[in-house]
C-alpha cells in the first residue's frame, strides 16, 4: 500500500504536479485520424477544418408564413390605413414561383419558400386578412428585407464551421449538414488496457477468498473512460514479475495506451515499474508531489504511453483523474481537462500538509437560488464512499499554504464534463 503522502519528506526528488502534467502533454499525441458519418461524430474532435460545401440557404427565403410584396406598396399600411393587394399565386418551401411580382400584387408564401422575383419583403400572415383567394388586406408595413433570410445568411460556401481541434457539437453538425457535408475527419479515440496488479486482487464476478478484494479501481476507471467514449480491455494479474511482463506483452499489440493499478510504489511487492524497466520502457517520471496519488509513474514503451497508478482507491482515483485521463484524452485530440471547473465560496479554511505539494481534497458543492456555489470538505473515512459521494475536488496548489474561509476558489466537478468551455 502507498504511504500517505504527508508522512514522507518534501519529495525533493519528485516532480511537481504541474511539471508531471506538462511532461505527459508533451509525450502523447493523437493516435490517428478516421473519417466518419456526420450523424455519428457528435462530441468527437475535428482533425481537419469542417468547411461548408454550399451556402445555406441557397437562395433568399421567407422567414414567415405570409405574403411576399413590394415594400413600397405597404410602406404606409396600418390597421387604420390598410392596403389592398391582388394575390397572384402561392409558393411553398421546396418550390419556386415562376411569375414576377409586380407592384400592387402579392404572393402567398410559406416559411422557407424562395422569395419570388421582384418581391423585396414579406408581411407576416398575422397582419394580413384574405378578403378572397384573389385579394389580401395588409394592415402593417414591411420595409425592404423584412422577414427575408438572404442566400448564405446561415452559412456561406467556403466558411469554416468547426476548426481543427474543435469539438463537434450537435448544433455544429446540423449546420454542417445544411452546408452539404455528410462525412467529417476526426481524431481516433485510443483503445486502453487497464491491468489490476496484486495477489489480493480479484476480477469482479470471480470467487473471492478471505483477504482478497475485488478490483473496484478497474471498474471505476473503465466507467470514466466509457463516459468519454473510450473503449478499454481489463485484466488482473498476480504479483509476479514474469506474470506482469507476460500480461503487458499480451496487451501491447492491440491497444494504444496501458494503465496499471497497484504495484507502483516501491516495496518488494511493487513490481510493475521494475517489470517495465526489464521490458525496456522509457521512464519519464516516477513519483509526483501530489496528494493523494504521489506513487504514479509514467513512461513510453515501444512508443505507447504507460501509466502506472497506485492501488489505494483514493490515490488511484486522483492519479487517474488528474494525470492519466487528461493524457488519454489528448490522444483523441481533446486538450481540455476532463473535469469541468466552477468557482465556489469556501465555507471553511483549508490548510495544506506541505506547501511544496499540490493537494486535492474531496468536497461537496452546494448552489443557492441565485446560482452561486459554495463548497465544504466531504468528510467520510471510507475511501470508496468518498469516491462515490463527493461531488467536487478543491485543489491547494503547490506553493500555497492555505485557503481562507469565504475565499472564492475553483472546484472541479466530479462528473464527465458536458460543456465546451
Amino acid at each position: 500500500m502507498e504511504t500517505d503522502y504527508y508522512e514522507i519528506d518534501e519529495g525533493a526528488d519528485y516532480v511537481g504536479y504541474r511539471e508531471a502534467f506538462n511532461l505527459i502533454a508533451s509525450s502523447v499525441s493523437p493516435v490517428g485520424i478516421e473519417e466518419m458519418p456526420l450523424e455519428t461524430s457528435v462530441d468527437r474532435i475535428a482533425a481537419k477544418d469542417v468547411v461548408a460545401q454550399v451556402s445555406y440557404p441557397s437562395t433568399d427565403v421567407s422567414l414567415k408564413d405570409g405574403f411576399a410584396v413590394h415594400s413600397v406598396d405597404v410602406a404606409a399600411a396600418s390597421k387604420q390605413n390598410p392596403v389592398f393587394l391582388k394575390v397572384i399565386g402561392s409558393v411553398f418551401a421546396g418550390f419556386k414561383f415562376d411569375g414576377e411580382v409586380e407592384q400592387g400584387s402579392a404572393v402567398r408564401i410559406c416559411s422557407g419558400a424562395p422569395i419570388p422575383r421582384e418581391a423585396d419583403a414579406v408581411v407576416s400572415g398575422e397582419f394580413c386578412e384574405e378578403i378572397s383567394p384573389e385579394e389580401v388586406c395588409v394592415k402593417a408595413d414591411a420595409e425592404k428585407g423584412r422577414n427575408i433570410l438572404r442566400a448564405g445568411g446561415e452559412v456561406k460556401a467556403g466558411a469554416t464551421i468547426v476548426s481543427q481541434g474543435g469539438r463537434l457539437l450537435p448544433g455544429y453538425l446540423g449546420l454542417a449538414a445544411a452546408a452539404g457535408i455528410n462525412r467529417v475527419s476526426v481524431y481516433r479515440r485510443p483503445v486502453v488496457a487497464v491491468v489490476g496488479v496484486g495477489d489480493e486482487v480479484v476480477a469482479p464476478g470471480e470467487n473471492i477468498s478471505p483477504g482478497q478484494l475485488y478490483a473496484s479501481n478497474l471498474v471505476t476507471m473503465e466507467s470514466w473512460l466509457a463516459s468519454f467514449g473510450i473503449s478499454c480491455v481489463t485484466s488482473v494479474v498476480n504479483d509476479s514479475e514474469e506474470a506482469i511482463k507476460q500480461e503487458l506483452r499480451r496487451h501491447l499489440p492491440g491497444v494504444d495506451v496501458i494503465l496499471t493499478s497497484g504495484g507502483a510504489w516501491g516495496s518488494e511487492r511493487d513490481l510493475v515499474v521494475g517489470s517495465l524497466a526489464q521490458l525496456g520502457w522509457q521512464e519519464i517520471f516516477h513519483h509526483v508531489r501530489m496528494g493523494p496519488g504521489k506513487g504514479i509513474a509514467f513512461g513510453l514503451w515501444e512508443g505507447k504511453p504507460v501509466f502506472c497508478l497506485p492501488g489505494g482507491p483514493a490515490s488511484n482515483e486522483m492519479a487517474f483523474l488528474q494525470l492519466a485521463l487528461p493524457g488519454i484524452l489528448r490522444m483523441s485530440g481533446d486538450t481540455r481537462h476532463p473535469l469541468q471547473t466552477v468557482t465556489a465560496r469556501l465555507t471553511e479554511s483549508l490548510k495544506t500538509r506541505h506547501r511544496a505539494w499540490t493537494e486535492f481534497k474531496d468536497a461537496t458543492l452546494s448552489r443557492d437560488a441565485a446560482g452561486n456555489y459554495s463548497v465544504e470538505l466531504y468528510r467520510n473515512r471510507s475511501r470508496l464512499q468518498a469516491i462515490a459521494s463527493a461531488s467536487g475536488l478543491v485543489c491547494i496548489p503547490e506553493g500555497t499554504e492555505s485557503l481562507s474561509k469565504g475565499e472564492v476558489v475553483p472546484v472541479q466537478i466530479l462528473a464527465p464534463r458536458l460543456d465546451d468551455m
